[in-house]
């Protein structure tokens, strides 16, 4: 899992001991770390904080007590590691001030593709000392991506959803971007966080190409990543059924497996 912090960081063993945590989102991923969390007795939940026109789900009551609104409530709280998987503008608009406080994992990576963004949630990781950790999300690799950056020449991402994940008509058909991933972040934050995790793992934001299309017959969302580098080749493909949103099947699960990752509870221990 990659972290962005700077020079002098304390050395990070692959997991933290992180006593209370909070979350922000409350969605199909948001729940899924939630359940995990508390299932798993790994840590007190202080909150889960939502966007004020959020309705909790039916089944959603088991978080209900958990739930606010309140920003500053949220920020007061003794939180050791923020949980982020709402939107990329919680990144850009509370990633600094988090970091100033403790770590923060960012699901929604795609905002750092802004360079203010980065630059801000680096100072504060650095000032603080604290760690802002990104997960792997729909998409595998990012180990080898990041051992073998210094010898990677090109990395293309392509994804294919339907148009109405992708925020377009449902009907649409085709290429709808193709440019550096710093651009598609910006054209399609809610959909490229995958592009963004490759990128920040292996050759920046701008040297990573994105593509994105659209197939109106496919209820299935897919990500390949494509590897040249200076003798080796990767071609990777990771495809999941759509849960409805900008979500894949596939998603929860590597979301869940991300934070006991992170709380170094895990099965089987990957080096």
């Amino acid at each position: 899992m990659p972290r962005l912090n700077c020079a002098c960081e304390p050395k990070w063993d692959g997991h933290m001991n992180y006593q209370r945590v909070g979350i922000i989102g409350a969605g199909v991923i948001g729940n899924a770390i939630f359940d995990a969390i508390v299932a798993q007795n790994l840590a007190v939940v202080d909150y889960v904080l939502v966007d004020e026109r959020f309705a909790p789900r039916a089944d959603a009551t088991r978080l209900r007590e958990h739930l606010t609104t309140d920003v500053r409530r949220a920020l007061a709280a003794p939180t050791d590691l923020v949980i982020e998987a709402a939107h990329p503008d919680v990144i850009a608009g509370l990633g600094a001030e988090l970091l100033a406080k403790g770590d923060l994992c960012a699901f929604s990576s795609s905002a750092l593709a802004d360079e203010t963004v980065e630059i801000a949630v680096r100072r504060a990781a650095a000032t603080a000392g604290t760690h802002l950790l990104v997960p792997h999300g729909a998409v595998l690799a990012l180990d080898g991506l990041s051992d073998g950056r210094d010898a990677i020449d090109q990395v293309i991402v392509t994804t294919t959803k339907n148009g109405a994940s992708l925020g377009t008509d449902a009907s649409a058909r085709g290429v709808l971007f193709e440019g550096s991933t710093r651009e598609a972040c910006a054209r399609f934050p809610r959909n490229v966080n995958v592009h963004a995790a490759l990128a920040i793992a292996g050759i920046g934001f701008d040297r990573t190409r994105s593509i994105v299309v659209a197939d109106p017959d496919t209820r299935q969302m897919s990500h390949r990543a494509q590897v040249f580098g200076q003798g080796f080749e990767w071609d990777i493909s990771v495809r999941s059924t759509t849960l409805g949103g900008v979500s894949g099947a596939y998603t929860p699960k590597s979301a869940v497996g991300s934070i006991q990752r992170i709380f170094g509870f895990h099965p089987i221990a990957a080096c």
